[in-house]
């Protein structure tokens, strides 16, 4: 299994894009008083467009650990071939040592720095912003984490919809011979 890992920030406060609005009118969007925000830890599988994820109420090297057990549970058996940054949280002492425990099962290709654009997984993150949680304000953080959860179940319960993700350009497969080999 091929799995493109990252994390990205949910905030109350919405993401602002282009939206319709009639001639001469204004659109408004209200902004909470307060920013709360939940990360959420996730994983694509590059063949099904699965996603594997946790959310957690901050980064650190142990919400990062509970993401690797639960992609460990969820691909019991198979072996997964893990692509992601070099977050600092991703390179704490406790994620090095479990790393090691669990390399039969798991085995970890770290990106170089300020690559984003080589993590497939940060299209999806983008899709689910402009398309999920812009120009909304969710009025609780349960909400936000909900509308998050029911973006993400239509767009990766088929990987036909995920277009966006696995073509650069048009009919074009985004996979270089190396990722193809991982891939295998």
């Amino acid at each position: 299994m091929l799995i493109y890992q990252d994390e990205r920030e949910i905030h109350r406060p919405p993401a602002l894009t282009r939206m319709w609005a009639p001639v001469g009118q204004q659109p408004e969007i209200p902004a909470p008083g307060k920013n709360e925000k939940r990360v959420v830890y996730g994983g694509i599988d590059y063949h099904t467009g699965k996603l594997t994820y946790t959310i957690a109420e901050r980064k650190c090297g142990a919400s990062f650990l509970a993401f690797l057990v639960v992609l460990l549970r969820v691909y019991a058996g198979r072996k997964i071939r893990l692509v992601g940054d070099n977050g600092r949280f991703h390179t704490t002492i406790a994620v090095h040592q479990f790393l090691a425990a669990h390399q039969a099962a798991l085995e970890v290709y770290w990106l170089p720095p300020y690559c984003p654009s080589l993590n497939l997984i940060e299209r999806l993150w983008g899709h689910l912003k402009r398309t999920v949680l812009a120009n909304v304000l969710y009025t609780r953080i349960q909400d936000l984490v909900a509308a998050f959860r029911k973006g993400a179940r239509r767009v990766t319960s088929n990987r036909g919809r995920m277009k966006f993700m696995f073509t650069h350009e048009e009919g074009a497969p985004d996979a270089s011979p190396q990722v193809q080999q991982l891939a295998a």
